[in-house]
């Protein structure tokens, strides 16, 4: 199973780098096609604003090296006498901020190229993202620390919640549970007019 599972994993990350590569040559040459052609057939420039180069400077330079990155973790390598499987592409956390980086990247260049060099301005989504996941993986430590800013809202609220669960499982569980054979054999003789057991019950009751 395990080598299966390793197999995959390296089979799905050389498909993704080679996609990745062929994305990355296709959408630049593309974009620099369409201005050139959108600047002949329109009055748009075909050479963008100084801030909308430097972006895309940024922005293709941090998917550059986020592609290499990717190569390097996620080919797999020799570790002594085995083999290491690379990391998996496909995974969570900050694979998957990279993978969003070089996506919104390739929105931006071509969206530019095509409609104008306000697409740009997508790109503040990225650092929001980046903001938004950094907060919420280390908010349960700021929690520890502040538990009245990023705590529960209402941990009362809940402490009676989880109680009242709790009194619901535990009567599901006696409403559940099966009578005992001694307990069955009383019920079957008060059903049939048992003086002995009616007296024991009344002895009871008082």
């Amino acid at each position: 199973m395990a080598n299966a599972s390793s197999k995959r994993i390296a089979s799905a990350n050389e498909t993704a780098l080679k996609n990745l590569e062929l994305g990355l040559l296709i959408v630049n040459s593309l974009s620099v096609l369409l201005r050139l052609l959108l600047s002949l057939l329109t009055s748009q420039s075909f050479t963008p604003r100084k801030f909308v180069i430097f972006l895309h400077v940024i922005f293709v330079g941090g998917s550059v090296i986020t592609w290499r990155w990717f190569k390097t973790i996620g080919t797999p390598s020799r570790a002594g006498a085995g083999v290491r499987v690379g990391e998996d592409l496909g995974g969570k956390g900050v694979i998957e901020l990279g993978w969003d980086l070089i996506y919104m990247t390739w929105i931006c260049t071509l969206g530019s190229a095509i409609l104008g060099d306000w697409v740009w301005w997508l790109s503040l989504l990225i650092p929001a993202f980046a903001s938004y996941k950094l907060f919420s993986t280390i908010r349960p430590i700021l929690a520890m620390f502040l538990p009245g800013i990023f705590g529960p809202k209402n941990p009362q609220a809940q402490v009676q919640q989880q109680q009242a669960q709790g009194n619901a499982a535990a009567a599901a569980d006696g409403e559940d549970k099966p009578e005992s054979k001694r307990q069955a054999k009383l019920k079957a003789r008060m059903e049939r007019g048992d003086k002995r057991v009616q007296q024991v019950q009344v002895q009871r009751n008082r």
